[in-house]
């Protein structure tokens, strides 16, 4: 598909196009991004650990999770990446510490990383845009940092649950009561979490055991929401996020 058709016909039908980047993108500023569609599989990697990429990647569709790989092979996913949201700029060309892998099938917006950095310099919406998600994006990793250096194994599940049922819900407002598809591995909270995959599934039953959480088949029901902001020691009237999560 043609950019100058994708822009226009591709972008219309995006079921994220009020999100991030594009919340108020013109169609002849989607054109002058040189946007172009791109699909890939579960497990490929969107770019790797310290190799520069030309590309950015704005996710249409589908979860990939950002992460770190040690030299004896241990991983941390340091971000999950959700429908909306943008991966892999970087102003100057720089090998990224981190890499970016899919949880299930993508379909993506790659925009050429130096048509980005131009089209910012010319449009003060684009760079505002690009400013504002890099603010929630460090939020949102300095309370992941607290999370796994001060909580406990309970307190980080409820925590990380509570972030994406939020931004899952920023994204299906119509989602039926408190119940998302979530396509994470119990290995993959456990690799965001600084905990081990066993620890992780007995901390998940306990939740269960407690009535606070069921979850089967990739959905999660949250079956006491004021219990879960209690455990993950959030106070829900604390601000927007967490006033909006539940209605």
């Amino acid at each position: 598909m043609r950019q100058e058709a994708f822009a226009a016909a591709g972008c219309a039908a995006c079921p994220v196009r009020a999100e991030g980047l594009c919340r108020h993108l013109s169609v002849d500023d989607r054109s002058l991004l040189h946007i172009a569609p791109r699909h890939v599989g579960p497990g490929s990697d969107l770019f790797y650990q310290g190799e520069p990429s030309d590309e950015v990647f704005r996710i249409r569709e589908g979860w990939a999770f950002l992460y770190e790989l040690l030299e004896d092979g241990r991983r941390q996913i340091v971000q999950f990446v959700l429908p909306g949201d943008l991966v892999g700029f970087h102003p100057e060309v720089t090998a990224p510490s981190f890499g970016a892998q899919a949880v299930n099938s993508m379909e993506l917006c790659v925009i050429p990383r130096l048509r980005l950095v131009e089209v910012a310099h010319r449009r003060p919406n684009i760079a505002y845009q690009l400013a504002c998600m890099f603010s929630h994006d460090e939020a949102r990793a300095y309370d992941r940092l607290t999370s796994v250096g001060r909580k406990t194994a309970i307190e980080r599940i409820a925590s990380l649950l509570l972030e994406l049922f939020y931004r899952l819900r920023r994204r299906a407002p119509e989602a039926p009561g408190e119940m998302l598809k979530l396509p994470l591995t119990q290995t993959h909270i456990a690799d965001a979490l600084g905990l081990t995959p066993v620890h992780t599934n007995r901390t998940l039953a306990l939740l269960r055991q407690k009535g606070v959480i069921d979850y089967g088949n990739g959905l999660f029901h949250i079956l006491a929401p004021a219990k879960l902001f209690a455990i993950a020691g959030i106070d829900p009237g604390s601000g927007a996020e967490a006033a909006t999560l539940f209605h």
